[in-house]
């Protein structure tokens, strides 16, 4: 990625992002790797410490790095899948949902039945 300005504030952190989660997932950092700080990350590509901040938290919460204080940020890689390419969390997420589609009971809980609908959406 070129150094300097690279649009505004959210296409910045877009693209960051898009950027640090692509070169991880192709095995260009691999696990184990160090990667930027927030500060070099500000440094390098010219913005400001909010992006970096905002860039390193959803590459956290992805799983694809982590911070280890006193120590650094080092590459977890991307995240794992089985043969089929499905996450095991979609997977689970699958299941949730055909065993709710078997279950046979009279009444279900607003709740319940509102938050499987979600899921099952967001699995589209």
């Amino acid at each position: 990625m070129a150094d300097g300005d690279i649009g505004s504030f959210d296409t910045r952190y877009k693209r960051l992002t898009d950027h640090y989660r692509d070169i991880i997932v192709r095995g260009e950092l691999k696990p184990g790797d160090r990667f930027p700080s927030a500060r070099e990350l500000t440094e390098m590509h010219g913005v400001g410490r909010t992006t970096s901040g905002r860039v390193h938290g959803t590459l956290i919460s992805l799983g694809l790095i982590e911070h280890r204080p006193g120590i650094g940020t080092f590459v977890l890689g991307p995240p794992n899948t089985d043969q089929t390419g499905v996450s095991p969390l979609e997977a689970a997420a699958r299941r949730v949902v055909e065993a709710f589609d078997g279950w046979k009971a009279k009444t279900k809980p607003q709740a319940l039945t509102d938050a499987v609908q979600e899921l099952r959406s967001a699995l589209r």
